[in-house]
C-alpha cells in the first residue's frame, strides 16, 4: 500500500510544468547562449537602424467636386434595371486619372526624377535632394535614353568639375553645356556648400524606372463612398522630395482638369472664329457692292411713297431675315456635326430651343467622360463602348432636331418670300436701280446681324472660359510625418529581441526533439509509469563523502527504499541498467555507503562478471566471487572492507570468467545468498546491463527490490519502453527507477555544505523535491 502511495506521488508530482521544465532547465543551464544571441541580435538591430534609410509618409487630401454624380446620366436607373453596369462616379474616375501613367510621367519629366544625387560616406551612401551642392539639368529630357549611368563628380577648384563614368571623363566649368549619353545637360552649383572631403555621384536612370517606382509607391483612394475626398499617400526616404512630388502631381492634375473644362469653350470659340471670318468676308463684299452701286447709280434718299410701301414690307423682311439667320446657323451646326463626330457641340449658339440645348449639354458631358475614361482604358472597354452607343444615339437625336428645324425654317422662308413677292409687285413702278439697291441693303442687314450675334457669343464664351475653375480643391497640402514609417524602431528592436531569445530556445528545443535520449524525470514519466525513487546529480569527483549534495540525494534514495517497508529481515537490492555506462556501479557504491551510515551491516556484491570495475575504483584486491565459486574456501575469506568513513563489506567479482552466466547458475550462488542474508542487513547486488545479457534475470530471484538505473542524456528513450515491458511482465521484483547524472541548474549549488546557503533553501529550488524529504 505504501509502495503504491509513493508510486502515485512520483508520477503525479507537478504535471502542469513537466513538459516545459526540462526545456527551462536546459535554457537556464545554457544562459550564456541566450545572452550572446540577444546581444548579437540587438546589436545587429541597432546597426541596421543606424544605417537603414528611413521612409517618411507624405499625405495630402483633395476634395473632388462630384457635380455629375446621380445627375449626368438619366438612363442610369434603366441600365441598372437591365443588369448593365452604370458609369462610375466622377470620384472613381478622378482617382484613376490621378493614378494614370501619363500624369506620373509628366511629374517625372517636370522634376527630372530620373536624376538622383548621392553622398558617399564611410559606411553608407545616402541620397540627397535639397542639400545637394550640385544640380544637373537635362536640356532635352525626352532624350533621356533607356540605359542608366552613374557619374562620379570631382570638383576642381571653385568653378570647374570632372565627371567620370566607366573609363571616360568629362571636364567642364559649372554652367557649361555638356553632352551626355542622355543628351545635352548643364551642371550648376547650389547654395549648399560641400566639405572638402565629401564625395558625390549623380545617377541618371531611364525615365521608365522612376515612373514604375512612383506608380507603385503612390497610393490614391477615396476616403469612403459617402464623401468625395481623395487621400494621396507616398512613402519617400527624403521628406522634402516626397512633398514636392505629391505637390507637383496635384498641380498637374488641377491644370489638366482646367484644360479639360476649357476644351468646350475652345471648341465653341474655334467654331465662332471660323464663322466670323466667313461672315466678315461676306459683309465686306456686300458693303463694297452697295458702295459701288450707289457710286455708279448716284442713288439718293427713297421717296416718301417708297418709304411707306417699304414700311409695310419691312415687317416681313425682318421676319425673313431672322429665319434666314437661324437657317444659316442650323446649316452650319449640321455641317459641323457631320464633319466632327467626336468633337464637342457648341450648344450656346442655337437660339430659343431648350430641347437642343439640353441634348447638346448632355452630349458634351458624355463626350468628356469618354475621353477621361480612355485615359485608363481602351476603345474595347465595355464602359467606352456603352458611352459610344449613347453618344451615337444623342448625335442622331441632335441631327434629327436640326434637320426638322431646317425644314421648318425653309417652309417659313418660302412663305415669307411669297409675301415679299406681293409687296415687290406693288413697287414695280419704283425705278429698277432703287429696287436693286434695296436687295443689297437687305443682304447687308442680314450679314450684319449675324456678325454682331457671333461677336456677342464670342465675348460670352471668352468670359466663361476665363472663369473656369478646376473640379478639385486642396484640403490638406502635402506634408510628411515627423517620424519615419519604416523602419519602426520599437518593432525592429522587439523582433530582434524575440529572435535573440527564440533562436537559442528553438535550437535547444530542436536539439531535444532530435535527441533520442532522456532529459529528465518529466520525460521518463511521459514514456513509462514506473515509480522514480530518486534523482542523483552529476558528480565530477568520485568520492564517498557524507556532506555533499550527492550524499544527501542518496539519503533520499535510502529513505524512499525504507519507505517501501520491506520485511525486517535482510533486504536484497538488485541494481541493473539497459546498457553500460549508466552509473549502476556508482549508484551501488554510494547507496551501500549511505546504508552503512545508518549502522546497518551492508555488503556490496559486484556480480557484473563481464566488466568488473569495483575493485579498481575502490582500490581493493581483485580476488572475489569467481575465485570463491571455484574454490573450497569459505565466502568470508574473500569479503573485503571498504576504505570509507563508515566501512561496509564488499565482495568483488574477481577475474572475468569465460562463462559468467553459467557461473551465476551454480548451486553455490544460492548457498551464498542464504549465508549473506543471515549475516547482513542490506545486500546490494551490482549486476550487468539486463538488455545485453541474462545475468541480472538469473539473480532477480534473490532480490527483494530492483533498481533500474537510467542516466540523463545517455539512456535512449526507446529503452524506457523495454523497462516498462519488464515491469508489466514482472521480470524484476519491485522494479523502481533511479535517474542518474542529473545536471544541476544555474544557481543551484552546495550552499549548505560550503556554509554559504542553508540546505533547505538549496533543496527547495528543486521542483518536486519536498515530497521526498
Amino acid at each position: 500500500m505504501r509502495e503504491k502511495q509513493l508510486s502515485s506521488i512520483t508520477r503525479n508530482g507537478t504535471n502542469h510544468v513537466s513538459l516545459n521544465l526540462t526545456l527551462v532547465h536546459e535554457a537556464l543551464r545554457n544562459w550564456y547562449w541566450f545572452a550572446m544571441s540577444l546581444a548579437l541580435c540587438i546589436g545587429g538591430a541597432l546597426i541596421f537602424l543606424r544605417y537603414a534609410s528611413p521612409e517618411y509618409k507624405v499625405t495630402a487630401s483633395l476634395l473632388i467636386r462630384d457635380d455629375s454624380r446621380g445627375a449626368d446620366f438619366g438612363d442610369a436607373a434603366l441600365l441598372e434595371s437591365l443588369g448593365l453596369s452604370t458609369v462610375e462616379s466622377s470620384v472613381d474616375n478622378e482617382v484613376q486619372v490621378l493614378k494614370s501613367r501619363t500624369l506620373i510621367e509628366k511629374v517625372v519629366s517636370d522634376l527630372q526624377l530620373n536624376v538622383q544625387y548621392y553622398a558617399v560616406g564611410q559606411v553608407k551612401t545616402t541620397e540627397i535632394y535639397d542639400k545637394s551642392p550640385f544640380r544637373l539639368t537635362l536640356l532635352k529630357p525626352e532624350y533621356s535614353g533607356e540605359k542608366s549611368f552613374i557619374y562620379y563628380l570631382t570638383q576642381i577648384g571653385n568653378n570647374r568639375y570632372q565627371l567620370r563614368v566607366n573609363s571616360k571623363s568629362i571636364s567642364a566649368n559649372f554652367g557649361d553645356t555638356i553632352l551626355l549619353p542622355h543628351g545635352p545637360a548643364v551642371l550648376t552649383k547650389t547654395s549648399y556648400q560641400p566639405a572638402h572631403e565629401d564625395k558625390y555621384y549623380i545617377a541618371i536612370s531611364a525615365k521608365d524606372a522612376p515612373v514604375k517606382k512612383y506608380s507603385a509607391a503612390l497610393t490614391i483612394a477615396a476616403t469612403n463612398k459617402m464623401v468625395s475626398v481623395v487621400d494621396l499617400t507616398l512613402n519617400e526616404t527624403i521628406p522634402a522630395k516626397g512633398e514636392v512630388i505629391v505637390k507637383q502631381l496635384i498641380d498637374n492634375y488641377l491644370k489638366a482638369s482646367i484644360a479639360d473644362k476649357n476644351r468646350i469653350a475652345d471648341s465653341t470659340l474655334s467654331f465662332i472664329d471660323e464663322t466670323l471670318i466667313t461672315v466678315s468676308q461676306e459683309l465686306t463684299d456686300i458693303e463694297k457692292q452697295i458702295e459701288n452701286y450707289r457710286q455708279v447709280n448716284r442713288l439718293t434718299d427713297v421717296e416718301e411713297n417708297v418709304r411707306l410701301l417699304l414700311q409695310d414690307a419691312g415687317q416681313y423682311n425682318r421676319e425673313e431675315q431672322n429665319q434666314v439667320t437661324r437657317l444659316e446657323i442650323v446649316a452650319s451646326l449640321l455641317k459641323y456635326l457631320n464633319e466632327n463626330p467626336d468633337h464637342i457641340v457648341p450648344s450656346s449658339l442655337y437660339l430659343n430651343d431648350p430641347q437642343f440645348t439640353s441634348l447638346a449639354q448632355k452630349y458634351n458631358e458624355i463626350q468628356l467622360l469618354k475621353e477621361k475614361t480612355l485615359v485608363a482604358a481602351t476603345e474595347k472597354h465595355p464602359l467606352v463602348k456603352t458611352l459610344q452607343v449613347e453618344l451615337s444615339s444623342l448625335r442622331a437625336d441632335l441631327m434629327t432636331i436640326i434637320a426638322s428645324q431646317k425644314r421648318e425654317l425653309e417652309v417659313n422662308i418660302n412663305s415669307l418670300n411669297r409675301y415679299n413677292a406681293t409687296y415687290s409687285s406693288q413697287i414695280d413702278q419704283i425705278p429698277y436701280r432703287q429696287r436693286i439697291f434695296l436687295d443689297y441693303s437687305r443682304q447687308h442687314q442680314i450679314k450684319q446681324e449675324l456678325y454682331l450675334f457671333l461677336l456677342k457669343k464670342r465675348v460670352e464664351t471668352s468670359i466663361s472660359k476665363s472663369s473656369t475653375i478646376p473640379n478639385a480643391r486642396i484640403i490638406d497640402a502635402p506634408k510628411s510625418d515627423a517620424s519615419p514609417v519604416t523602419p519602426n524602431r520599437q518593432l525592429v528592436l522587439l523582433i530582434s529581441g524575440f529572435i535573440g531569445l527564440g533562436v537559442p530556445l528553438a535550437t535547444l528545443h530542436l536539439k531535444d526533439v532530435l535527441n533520442g535520449r532522456i532529459t529528465g524525470k518529466s520525460e521518463v514519466l511521459l514514456h513509462c509509469n514506473i515509480p522514480v525513487l530518486a534523482e542523483i546529480g552529476h558528480e565530477s569527483v568520485k568520492s564517498l563523502l557524507h556532506d555533499n549534495i550527492i550524499a544527501e540525494q542518496f539519503r533520499v534514495l535510502r529513505t524512499n527504499i525504507q519507505f517501501l517497508s520491506l520485511a525486517e529481515k535482510s533486504r536484497t537490492i538488485l541494481l541493473t541498467s539497459a546498457v553500460g555506462g549508466e552509473g549502476k556501479s556508482f549508484t551501488a557504491t554510494h547507496l551501500s555507503h549511505s546504508f552503512a551510515l545508518t549502522g546497518k551491516k551492508v555488503i556490496l556484491l559486484e556480480l557484473d562478471l563481464r566488466k568488473p570495475r569495483l575493485a579498481a575504483n575502490m582500490k581493493l584486491s581483485n580476488g572475489g566471487f569467481t575465485n570463491w565459486i571455484i574454490s573450497d574456501e569459505p565466502l568470508s575469506h574473500y569479503i573485503q572492507t571498504s576504505e570509507t568513513e563508515k566501512p561496509f563489506a564488499v565482495l568483488t567479482s574477481g577475474p572475468s570468467p569465460p562463462n559468467p552466466a553459467e557461473m551465476l547458475s551454480f548451486p553455490k550462488v544460492q548457498e551464498m545468498m542464504i549465508w549473506l542474508k543471515e549475516n547482513y542487513d542490506i545486500i546490494i547486488m551490482d549486476t550487468p546491463p539486463i538488455s545485453l545479457v541474462t545475468d541480472a534475470r538469473l539473480l532477480s530471484g534473490y532480490a527483494d527490490l530492483s533498481l533500474f538505473i537510467v542516466r540523463q542524456r545517455f539512456t535512449h528513450k526507446h529503452q524506457l519502453g523495454y523497462i516498462q515491458e519488464m515491469s508489466d511482465n514482472k521480470q524484476l521484483p519491485g522494479l523502481h527507477l533511479v535517474i542518474n547524472d542529473v545536471k544541476a541548474l544555474p544557481g543551484y549549488g552546495y550552499g549548505y555544505y560550503d556554509q554559504s546557503k542553508p540546505l533547505s533553501k538549496v533543496l527547495s529550488k528543486i521542483p518536486g523535491f519536498k515530497f521526498l524529504t
